[in-house]
């Protein structure tokens, strides 16, 4: 166990790290961000129960861990990871990430599910949604085996994660009889607007059709949906590149401008796209505690 002052030089550290790599993100700062926090993860602190793969449709991908807790407090939180609409795993070869993920919340007494979903190309939208949509209505039915509720379940999505859990929530084709099924939303660093000239990931997912764009974008289709009373997080990290950090503000205005109010909105200091969801189960526990906190009061 790493003593106060030792934690705190080992977070500085990891901070510099991130600010020399600047804001952008790519598969290179994908892999150096992975060097940095990699070490710094550390073993949960109570007996986490981890059942792996377990299918929650027909197809390969559509397969989820779950991360049980000793201490059930009944939450639970479905993750869905990013990957730029092509690529990304629920538990990476290395056994690290996003193990973290799994093993931090639980260690909290809440019930994880960390889920895998079908990628683009050969699974083009609406795939992506209609898998998260899948994955919640397996976890409310599972729920009570497992310790959870299933009123209390938060689905936390990130990057292209966070826009296949968007379009989840705010196009009710992906909805059963009329209801999200979630209690609560956090939406990390996602890209919420589906419009012009899209980014390759994006291409191979939406389509070459801009004329279907605005029925596929989050940020046009929240501005459609009537006002809303979902508890929603959207976050940002400091070193999030443009094109990843404008479209959450956007989404934030939109919300604000349908609800009368506005959503709990994170910027996240020191952070790039990925030491976000990297830093979970490490001394640096900026992000986590801010997650714990709005998750507690669901």
């Amino acid at each position: 166990m790493l003593d106060k002052v030792s934690e705190q030089d080992e977070i500085a550290q990891a901070r510099r790290k991130v600010a020399a790599i600047g804001p952008k993100f790519d598969p290179e700062v994908l892999e150096l961000t992975r060097k940095i926090y990699a070490p710094l993860v550390s073993k949960p602190h109570t007996a986490v129960k981890v059942l792996a793969d377990i299918a929650y449709g027909t197809e390969p991908r559509q397969k989820l861990d779950l991360y049980q807790p000793a201490n059930p407090s009944g939450q639970i939180l479905v993750y869905i990871p990013g990957g730029g609409f092509v690529g990304g795993d629920k538990r990476d070869a290395d056994g690290i990430f996003y193990c973290n993920i799994g093993n931090y919340f639980a260690d909290h007494g809440i019930l994880t599910v960390i889920v895998n979903y079908r990628l683009a190309p050969d699974h083009k939208y609406p795939a992506g949604s209609q898998d998260v949509a899948s994955a919640i209505a397996w976890t409310r039915a599972n729920a009570r085996k497992y310790g959870g509720d299933p009123d209390r379940v938060i689905a936390f999505g990130q990057s292209a994660g966070a826009t296949h859990t968007a379009n989840f929530l705010f196009d009710p084709q992906f909805h059963t009889a009329g209801s999200t099924g979630v209690a609560a939303a956090i939406l990390m660093s996602g890209p919420y607007k589906v419009e012009g000239d899209l980014r390759a990931g994006m291409l191979a997912y939406f389509g070459d059709d801009k004329t279907t764009y605005p029925a596929r974008s989050p940020v046009a289709l929240a501005a459609k949906a009537p006002p809303g009373r979902l508890p929603t997080l959207l976050t940002v990290a400091e070193y999030d590149p443009v094109f990843l950090a404008t479209p959450t503000y956007e989404l934030a205005t939109v919300l604000a401008q349908r609800d009368g109010k506005t959503p709990h909105v994170v910027s996240f200091a020191g952070h790039n796209h990925v030491s976000t969801v990297m830093s979970f189960g490490t001394a640096q526990d900026d992000v986590g505690s801010a997650l714990r906190h709005f998750i507690a009061a669901v």
